[in-house]
């Protein structure tokens, strides 16, 4: 989980450099900032993805030992 969260925040400043103008340049007149953008989404996208992934399983793990301290 970890590592996909950092992945896809690599992917999102990536993402974010590329639609601020600072990485690539246009292809026949095209505005790359658009790609930029998807890319940015995207990569946010999977971070929270992921982080809810993680923040969910260790929720679950919370309430586990929670129900099997009770229950002892």
């Amino acid at each position: 989980m970890i590592v996909g969260m950092l992945v896809s925040a690599a992917i999102a400043v990536f993402g974010l450099l590329v639609a601020l103008g600072w990485i690539g340049h246009p292809i026949d007149a095209q505005l790359i900032s658009n790609y930029g953008w998807s890319i940015l989404t995207i990569g946010v996208a999977l971070f929270v993805l992921f982080a809810f992934g993680r923040f969910n399983r260790t929720r679950k793990a919370r309430a586990s030992a929670r129900s099997l301290g009770h229950s002892a």
